[in-house]
């Protein structure tokens, strides 16, 4: 029989391992339903609940927080306006100044931190000039320049007709609506049906663009100016992706040769041939390269990249579909020659044939090629789960000018939302046992500074 004593040592001991035992447990339950942390790197804004987060040029991003409220943040700088509810469907197009386009319906939306205008969908009508047609029941962005915002809608003699619907008598009409004042200042009708697969949407990410490459017929490509709603040139025999567009440059590939043509004077600026050419990167963008983009050629086991005095030949092969960077050799992605060596990367600006750094980014991590090209490089590697149904991803962005790690996070949500000029969006969703829901937290790293060239 035990003393007192001892009963009561024994119980202490007890609760110790029981203390110690629903901490480890609790402890493990922690980790592995609320994630490992913060992000390391350039973090300039971390979100617990954020929604609809989305990037633009320049340092902007613009999201909804957890009452409901709108916001737009500069990363540089910590600016921000906004703080009620911005009413729009769809990702918003943001400006290199944080002016927030998106539209409602068949109305256009322009905010700005002075306030908002709004355009009616009757207003693209009156500027089309037809009277026997109505105005569309919705409206989509799929062009921004420093002056206008290209939207497109299915005008017809049916009120409300929607985009992607085949409505007797519609057509798709393309509109310029003016940045600064709100006006309908050009309008393009297309002359195709409202359910022609007409243009990609205005992609995140990208700064103002001249050009919007638009597809009327399957064969052909247009190249429209978004400040005068002229079609610059057509590209007969072009479905899309054989078409890519820079500033004023339009890359056209016709079979096995590449052709540079300046869109403001007709005049060609650059040609190449290979067998077998096809253009690199024009992917979820529509054909749009930032102008920290360069246009690749593939041809076979090299690349042609342009340069300001015409294509320069890499003796090296594009990303390939693995998307890795093989051990003991090299890549080009974008106007990048991207060499591995174990861990470490070495980057080599082949347009300038110029070594920029070295970088550690483990073997095994794949080059996340559909982003839109320019500053970042976005290294990322599917994650082994031991817990948990959402798939994750480990990710390391680098400043392809510095080769610095701007950020560096395992288990994050797949996916990042990337600006040419040096910013990015990642997520991770954390998933609570009790009670039982999902959150999200996100992250906006970049670089010190935007540096256009």
């Amino acid at each position: 029989m035990s003393t007192p004593s001892r009963a009561a040592d024994l119980a202490k001991f007890v609760a110790v391992l029981v203390v110690g035992a629903l901490t480890v447990t609790l402890g493990g339950w922690y980790w592995f339903t609320r994630g490992g942390g913060g992000v390391d790197g350039h973090v300039y804004f971390t979100g617990d609940k954020p929604h609809g987060m989305s990037i633009g040029p320049n340092g902007w991003f613009a999201y909804s927080d957890d009452d409901a409220n709108d916001w737009v943040e500069h990363a540089p700088t910590g600016r921000r306006w906004g703080g009620d509810m911005f009413y729009g469907v769809g990702v918003p197009a943001l400006t290199s100044d944080g002016t927030h386009v998106s539209a409602l319906g068949p109305d256009v939306r322009i905010r700005r931190e002075s306030g908002e205008i709004e355009v009616p969908g009757t207003d693209l009508l009156v500027a089309q000039g037809d009277r026997s047609l109505q105005p569309g029941g919705e409206v989509e962005i799929i062009g921004l320049s420093e002056q206008h915002v290209a939207v497109v809608s299915c005008m017809s003699p049916q009120s409300e007709a929607r985009l992607g619907e085949d409505v007797d008598g519609g057509t798709l009409v393309v509109s310029g609506v003016a940045l600064e004042d709100g006006a309908v200042t050009w309008s393009h009708d297309t002359e195709v049906g409202c359910d022609t697969d007409l243009v990609t949407l205005f992609p995140e990410g990208l700064p103002e663009q001249e050009y919007v490459l638009i597809t009327p017929q399957e064969e052909t490509t247009q190249a429209l100016d978004l400040d005068t709603g002229k079609v610059a040139k057509t590209f007969e025999d072009s479905p899309r992706g054989r078409v890519i567009v820079r500033g004023d440059e339009a890359v056209h590939r016709s079979g096995d040769e590449v052709t540079v043509t300046s869109l403001r004077s007709g005049d060609e600026i650059a040609q190449v041939s290979c067998p077998g050419a096809r253009l690199d990167g024009v992917g979820e963008s529509g054909g749009r390269l930032a102008p920290e983009g360069t246009p690749v050629v593939r041809c076979g086991d090299s690349v042609r990249l342009l340069g300001e005095d015409g294509f320069v030949e890499v003796d090296a092969p594009p990303v390939g579909k693995n998307q890795q960077v093989p051990d003991g050799g090299s890549v080009v992605h974008d106007r990048f020659l991207i060499s591995r060596d174990g861990d470490e990367l070495t980057l080599r600006d082949a347009l300038a044939d110029k070594e920029i750094g070295t970088v550690e980014v483990e073997d095994g991590f794949r080059i996340a090629t559909n982003d839109p090209r320019g500053r970042l490089i976005v290294f990322y590697q599917p994650t082994d789960q031991l817990f948990g149904d959402s798939p994750e991803s480990s990710f390391r962005i680098v400043d392809t000018r510095t080769t610095e790690l701007i950020m560096s996070k395992d288990g994050l949500s797949p996916g990042a939302d990337v600006s040419t000029d040096g910013f990015a969006i990642v997520s991770e969703y954390i998933e609570n046992k009790a009670p039982a829901r999902t959150e999200k937290r996100a992250w906006v790293v970049g670089v010190d500074e935007v540096q256009r060239p």
